[in-house]
């Protein structure tokens, strides 16, 4: 029989979370009447929640003269490079008086046939252009092409539909294209000829009206590498000026298709992310080839032209496949240039016949489609379900730290979870050209600088979209819980401490013997452990400090999350390797320590026990402090923008940390490249790590010495701890397992939030 004392206490937890249940009904009755108050006094078109138009400054597209070195970082926009390629554009049409009178064709063609032309042999990717007419804008296009460095080889073929200008005599002469011509059968004709002829492994629609942007085609093959299912890609499209003509296509129930964002800012961050979508305009996709043929192009159903993409999209769903709007695959579209932009008359009028086509043909699928114009910032990706907010300190930079890998790591986790994740630097704002793209292009929409400011006006406009929100960091955490609670109170809280700042500290003053350190570290326990208990669920990547929150904090429920990353494998065998080498980043005090250490107490007797040997000191940010220990057989590399090329060169990674916390995520990359480890106690710490089975463990300067000169001469204990240290990366730091432990944590979560964790 249950104690009388639980079941009141059972019965009034009950009480309380209906109260909480009826509160949570009434916010969203609320929010319902807000929107639809907005709806009723908003136009037909952008009905329902929306992000306002607000305009922001953009220097580049304002300021002809302005050039990217002279910007300063809060003046730097997401699509900065479409500004150059329409530049570039400009001053092609200029240079040989293109759009004039009295064009000058020789100079362009002596200009094309100077560029050295793509391999002709063994293309990976043909890009088709269909053009009829409007020769400069083909002239430019192929100027771009030609210009563009991709990793993939590639194929620029050009088919004439019967163009009634130069264009048949002036192309032929071009070496660095596959010119074919026919009679004029419509652009739908046009590009499954094209597509006919191709070689490569990947086929390219490209409108002939296009300037292609840096790094155009290497985000569109890329894409199909990170979503195997997917089936077409296609581009951002841009006006000349830079402003945006379409980020992804939105079909709407009655057929009638929309250029999501049309004449908008394009770096705003609704548009800026990888995403699903019904379609893309057909002037920039991209299909492997087999796909292409095997659905048989566009369907001449809708000739001479209009539509045909959006079918197109749709029969590549129907097969099984997805569809992805890559914004790092830029397009500059000189939009209605052959066949203009008038409904009303001409080709173009085919547009409206061909949408009640696409009705006819797809009325079922669309039955699940919203009614045209409302919420398109919901229809835009109708295919999320959930989201899932994650906050750190900044941006995270994967080639300057092991803890920014982990949160890249963790967001690819996220979605492959089926999430949508948001990502927001509570102390950055800025847009990060490298970093914040890098997550962008993996699907994860960013909040930025000017268009998002400040975690409580971000938590004000999109807090209460968020599923579920995971914050990095004690401090950040602080800044940011009273917030999440007011903004975001349907989403539990996950707590990711990395590591117990608060330990670190107390073991750099046992070290140091400084009691004001103590006095930090004492602060720092307090709020750590206040964060603990605050939070609905708190991760730890070490079991060690898991369960020291478990007496510190008993009943907090806590999660160990892995420190993950994937194999790389080992490329250079044992006796193809010389040097020993660290690698971190040395904004972090204890890695600092540990070089330093090991130059002054244990590498003196390395050289006498290995005669020249080498250590490579790597990792971003090295102080004059590590730089001076620079001598010639100590190397300090600094930042490393390809790990594989200092792991190929070291036989023996070094680890000797003195002091620290957490699970080290050096030593995982170390197991991932399969290169062995020699470390202390505290490096191998919550890494479940023995001595003698995945790396050496030495606790003095003698051990270590000892331990490294050991496994630097045993070839045999060498392979052997290599082939461990991988096996473990696979067993217990993959992405994969990773996978099921935040799983469980958000489902801990949401039980603690709701009272029922036992």
């Amino acid at each position: 029989m249950v104690p009388r004392a639980q079941a009141v206490a059972l019965v009034d937890r009950l009480i309380e979370q209906d109260r909480l249940r009826h509160e949570l009904a009434f916010e969203c009755l609320n929010l319902r009447r807000h929107i639809a108050q907005g709806a009723a006094q908003a136009p037909a078109v952008g009905q329902g929640f929306d992000v306002p138009r607000t305009r922001h400054e953009w220097k580049l597209a304002e300021d002809q003269n302005l050039r990217p070195e002279g910007m300063w970082l809060y003046d730097i926009r997401v699509d900065d490079p479409v500004v150059l390629a329409g530049r570039a554009g400009q001053a092609f049409f200029a240079r040989f008086e293109l759009l004039g009178n009295q064009p000058d064709h020789r100079g362009v063609i002596e200009s094309l046939n100077e560029i050295e032309a793509p391999a002709a042999e063994l293309p990976e990717v043909s890009i088709v252009i269909p053009v009829y007419g409007q020769l400069p804008y083909t002239l430019n296009a192929i100027d771009a092409l030609l210009r563009h460095r991709a990793r993939a080889r590639f194929e620029i073929i050009i088919v004439d539909d019967g163009s009634p200008d130069e264009t048949p005599e002036i192309l032929p002469a071009l070496t660095g294209i596959r010119y074919h011509a026919q009679e004029n059968g419509g652009f739908i004709a046009a590009c499954n000829q094209g597509a006919a002829l191709a070689r490569g492994r990947f086929v390219v629609m490209l409108n002939n009206d296009t300037r292609v942007v840096d790094g155009w085609l290497d985000a569109l093959l890329e894409s199909f590498n990170r979503w195997p299912r997917a089936g077409l890609v296609g581009a951002k499209l841009h006006y000349a000026d830079g402003s945006l003509q379409e980020a992804g296509g939105i079909i709407w129930r009655d057929g009638r298709a929309w250029n999501y964002g049309r004449n908008d800012d394009p770096n705003r961050p609704q548009y800026c992310h990888a995403r699903q979508v019904d379609y893309i305009s057909g002037c920039s996709i991209a299909l492997p080839t087999a796909l292409w043929r095997e659905l048989g192009g566009f369907d001449p159903f809708f000739s001479p032209a209009y539509c045909e993409d959006v079918d197109l999209a749709m029969r590549v769903r129907a097969a099984g496949y997805e569809v992805w709007y890559q914004p790092q695959a830029r397009v500059v579209h000189y939009e209605g240039k052959t066949s203009g932009t008038d409904t009303a008359g001409g080709t173009k009028a085919y547009q409206i016949i061909n949408e009640k086509k696409i009705l006819v043909r797809w009325r079922d699928t669309l039955a699940a489609h919203r009614f045209y114009g409302f919420n398109p910032y919901f229809e835009r990706e109708r295919g999320v379900r959930k989201r899932f907010l994650v906050i750190d300190l900044t941006s995270p930079a994967t080639d300057q730290d092991a803890g920014s890998v982990q949160t890249f790591l963790a967001l690819e986790v996220i979605i492959a979870l089926g999430y949508k994740a948001y990502f927001v630097a509570n102390d950055n704002w800025l847009f990060m050209p490298r970093y914040t793209t890098a997550l962008q292009a993996m699907g994860v929409e960013c909040g930025y600088a000017p268009f998002d400011l400040g975690i409580e006006n971000y938590l004000r406009r999109y807090g209460w979209l968020f599923d579920v929100v995971m914050v990095y960091r004690a401090g950040v955490m602080e800044s940011v819980l009273p917030h999440l609670r007011a903004h975001a109170p349907q989403a539990p809280v996950l707590f990711h401490l990395a590591d117990l700042h608060y330990l670190r500290l107390e073991r750099g003053a046992a070290l140091a013997d400084d009691d004001e350190l103590r006095d930090a570290a004492a602060l720092m326990k307090s709020r750590e452990l206040a964060m603990v208990e605050a939070a609905d669920c708190t991760i730890s990547h070490s079991e060690v400090e898991a369960a020291i929150l478990d007496e510190e904090v008993p009943g907090c429920p806590v999660a160990v999350w892995p420190l993950m990353t994937a194999r790389a494998g080992a490329v250079r065998g044992f006796g193809a390797r010389r040097d020993i080498g660290f690698l971190g980043g040395y904004r972090h005090p204890p890695n600092i320590d540990a070089m330093l250490h090991f130059v002054a107490e244990i590498f003196p007797a390395l050289r006498l026990a290995i005669p020249g040997v080498r250590l490579i000191i790597a990792g971003s940010f090295p102080p004059d402090e590590i730089a001076a220990l620079a001598a010639e057989d100590i190397l300090i590399r600094g930042q490393v923008d390809d790990l594989a090329d200092f792991f190929e060169d070291i036989r023996v990674f070094v680890c000797p940390l003195r002091v620290g916390a957490g699970a080290k995520g050096k030593l995982v990359t170390a197991m991932a490249h399969g290169v062995p480890i020699v470390t202390t106690p505290i490096g191998a710490e919550g890494l479940g790590m023995r001595d003698g089975e995945s790396a050496l463990i030495a606790e003095g300067a003698a051990d270590f010495v000892a331990a490294t000169q050991r496994l630097y001469e045993d070839e045999a204990l060498w392979q052997r701890l290599s082939a461990a240290g991988l096996a473990k990366v696979d067993a217990e730091f993959s992405t994969g397992f990773g996978q099921g432990v935040l799983a469980q944590a958000i489902e801990t979560a949401f039980a603690q939030k709701l009272g029922l964790y036992v």
